[in-house]
């Protein structure tokens, strides 16, 4: 059995979907929401898709721009000079044409044209193993039925702490498991803006007056610098740190957002509500973990893997950022692992087939 259960559709479990379903495998993606891409995923505005989440690429995504190369997309990157407040005065950004849906479409696409399954509203609840070494993910689906995908490897995409739940019946040593519950994410409020008109020419603001109270840390107007997308109007992203025992966290989306609207015109008091055409809010209860573990965790049982942002490296110093260049890398190399695990056992297999003739 050359099967392999991949838990969430987000960037990295799509690319992990299609390396290995390219490879032979065969593939099942579990999903708990309703449409794939996890923090790239999109909706559409306009003549557009957008992001939930501000994202861009970087020149030094090398990772990245490998499988854009493989995908044949490459050349629908388009470069943009981006003036950015707070930090380094111009950057170059990289964004699709389309929108990060160009990748997240076409990842899709190659999965199932390789015989690969995504399965939507599939809620994972618990994983075990069996006597043979094969696993079995148990999940409950949006009308409450429970479904079970057996498999002889598991690649897990969210959060540690969340592996630790669904992964209480396997045998771990409790060391791993401490390690994985130690690393502490900050969540995150997005507020998604379509504006009349944006008052800064700043592609991302990190610098705020010392005085001013603001509930967000960033803004990013995102057509200061991409402004040749037809979404019918200005998009503005106020992205906000928090965690949830913060009040804010469990507030209604149309509290949050006049919070942040406040807020923000203390910045551009010019700016008034009127000039807003529409909005949204977008909660990431683990956002970014704060710190790197002290040794590798990405495969803490045989054939198990967690493919994790916040297991991109390990006995570092530095805060962990969610980029990526690094969950691309770390999705590739897991599945180079699997891809030679599973050739080596095919020809000792093979080996001992011909020695018992």
């Amino acid at each position: 059995m050359n099967k392999v259960c991949i838990i969430g559709a987000g960037l990295s479990g799509l690319l992990c979907g299609m390396r290995l379903a390219k490879a032979g495998f065969e593939v099942v993606i579990l999903e708990e929401l309703t449409s794939p891409g996890g923090l790239i995923a999109s909706t559409h505005l306009g003549g557009e898709y957008i992001e939930l989440l501000p994202h861009h690429i970087r020149r030094t995504d090398k990772a990245l721009f490998s499988v854009t190369k493989e995908l044949g997309i490459d050349s629908k990157i388009k470069w943009y000079d981006a003036f950015w407040y707070g930090r380094a005065s111009r950057k170059k950004i990289g964004y699709f044409e389309g929108g990060f849906a160009t990748l997240v479409n076409l990842l899709i696409q190659t999965i199932t044209d390789n015989g690969g399954k995504i399965l939507y509203s599939s809620c994972v609840s618990e994983i075990t193993r069996n006597e043979d070494g094969t696993y079995v993910t148990t999940c409950v689906l949006s009308d409450s039925r429970k479904y079970e995908v057996e498999s002889r490897y598991v690649v897990f995409t969210g959060s540690c702490r969340t592996f630790v739940n669904v992964s209480h019946g396997l045998p771990i040593s409790m060391n791993t498991r401490d390690q994985l519950m130690n690393l502490t994410y900050q969540s995150r409020i997005c507020l998604a803006l379509l504006m009349k008109k944006l008052p800064s020419d700043a592609y991302i603001q990190l610098k705020f007056p010392a005085k001013t109270e603001l509930p967000f840390a960033r803004i990013i107007n995102h057509t200061a610098c991409i402004n040749d997308r037809s979404y019918g109007g200005q998009i503005l992203y106020i992205v906000g740190k928090c965690q949830i025992s913060d009040p804010l966290w469990v507030e209604s989306d149309q509290k949050i957002m006049e919070e942040y609207f406040r807020a923000y015109r203390k910045l551009f008091p010019l700016i008034k509500k009127s000039d807003i055409k529409s909005w949204r809010i977008t909660k990431v209860r683990y956002a970014v973990s704060e710190q790197f573990p002290e040794t590798d965790l990405s495969e803490p049982l045989d054939n198990i893997y967690v493919c994790s942002s916040a297991l991109t490296s390990h006995t570092a110093t530095e805060v962990p950022e969610n980029r990526m260049d690094k969950i691309t890398e770390l999705a590739n190399d897991i599945c180079n692992r699997i891809i030679t695990k599973e050739a080596s056992e095919h020809e000792h297999k093979e080996e001992a087939i011909v020695t018992a003739l």
